[in-house]
């Protein structure tokens, strides 16, 4: 029986609207048929929420092939190494991720360097690669005439393994740090003379020191609390309705609580004069006070110190106090800024409790002649090491991570 063809303008858009309803029914049918991954990507697809890269670092896209490259990475490396993580897909998400943002900080270093490992170059390590597998089952026992691949054929199916972009870029990021390690790191001439000079450089100090508990002691004796303020503490407490009751339930006394609010203004009062004391000096010496007016200011004495060298500074003895003022980076900053025997002062250093005045009253170099060549550092590679480390940190953190890649529980 021939259907009839609709010929009314009603009849065609009944008929549409029925096949409409039937493609939507058809397409949830295949919806709730897929696993669940497939399913949820699909949802993402049709919504918008699926990106077409895999995140960014920095300004880069992270294409999703790309990203698939470095996760297989990540899965053989947990394989071979902690095979019970290596099933784990937000701990392979999160490799992936971080193996990215190192290759392409590696990327950006190599170019700075001029350095870089030609797309020719991976491609004759794959064609070696190849050979030798084909060769290995050449040889092997077992392996029949038609199991045999060609050398062509494995070639193929390890370009084919990753994009060549990924192996390019990661053996680069590999061999840079190789490269790098293998830099002749060495002492010039003058970096000779400055370090001698250093190691035998005598100078003198004059310090005042004073603890926290030393310059709370000087507030304290200066601390005078009257019984006004007292009073205006109790007034403001039962007020607030925060005096506590006695047994009929009636708010103390002002004698009751005078001795304990009188603690509690010296508290106050102490905690304030305290931190008052410690900007006052800071402003003195940016006023140029001298380290006579700074002790002064807190009831002490400046000690002298004489014919001190580098290595002292971990340790300095006086007074029956210990000093290691080496341990504080601005100390030694001031060091080598403020002129020994220019009456000025630096600091606050702190060394645990001690806040620390120096002036830096004089300098005896000695006389070395000048080395003629260059010498080798010791421990070079683990310098070298940690210079590398230190840049690729430094540039990771210009380079902030996006992932569109959705973790487990997200």
């Amino acid at each position: 029986m021939l259907e009839e063809t609709p010929t009314t303008i009603g009849q065609k858009i009944w008929r549409g609207v029925i096949g409409l309803f039937l493609s939507i029914m058809v397409l949830m049918l295949i919806i709730t048929f897929l696993p669940g991954d497939m399913e949820q990507n699909l949802i993402d697809q049709v919504t918008g929420r699926m990106s077409t890269t895999a995140g960014k670092v920095g300004d880069r896209a992270i294409s999703i092939d790309y990203f698939n490259a470095a996760r297989k990475n990540c899965y053989f490396q947990y394989k071979d190494y902690a095979p019970q993580l290596a099933s784990n897909e937000d701990l392979l998400v999160s490799c992936a991720f971080q193996t990215i943002r190192s290759v392409f900080v590696a990327g950006e270093l190599a170019d700075a360097f001029g350095y870089q490992v030609s797309e020719l170059a991976i491609k004759r390590e794959m064609s070696r690669q190849a050979r030798e597998l084909h060769k290995q089952q050449t040889n092997q026992a077992g392996y029949g005439e038609e199991d045999i691949r060609s050398a062509e054929d494995i070639y193929r199916s390890i370009l084919r393994s990753e994009p060549i972009l990924f192996k390019k870029e990661s053996t680069t990021s590999m061999s840079l740090f190789n490269s790098f390690m293998r830099a002749d790191l060495r002492k010039t001439t003058s970096e000779q003379m400055i370090e001698k000079e250093a190691q035998l450089a005598k100078f003198g100090l004059r310090l005042v020191s004073v603890t926290d508990a030393e310059l709370m002691n000087v507030v304290e004796k200066e601390l005078v609390i009257s019984d006004e303020e007292i009073r205006s503490e109790y007034d403001k407490e039962t007020s607030a309705g925060n005096t506590p009751k006695d047994p009929d339930g009636k708010p103390l006394s002002f004698d009751a609580r005078k001795a304990i609010l009188t603690n509690k203004i010296r508290l106050d009062k102490k905690t304030k004069a305290l931190e008052d004391r410690k900007s006052l000096l800071r402003v003195k010496k940016e006023e140029g006070a001298s380290l006579e007016e700074l002790a002064e200011a807190i009831s002490t004495k400046p000690i002298s110190l004489s014919s001190l060298s580098i290595g002292d500074l971990s340790s300095l003895s006086a007074g029956g106090q210990v000093y290691r003022l080496s341990g504080d980076q601005t100390f030694l900053k001031d060091m080598s800024e403020i002129g020994f025997g220019s009456k000025k002062i630096g600091g606050p250093y702190k060394d645990g409790d001690k806040n620390i005045f120096v002036e830096f009253t004089e300098l005896r170099l000695p006389d070395t002649k000048a080395p003629t060549v260059s010498a080798a550092i010791p421990d070079d590679k683990q310098m070298l090491a940690g210079f590398f480390q230190e840049m690729i940190a430094s540039m990771s953190k210009e380079n902030p991570l996006q992932r569109n890649i959705r973790m487990a529980g997200e």
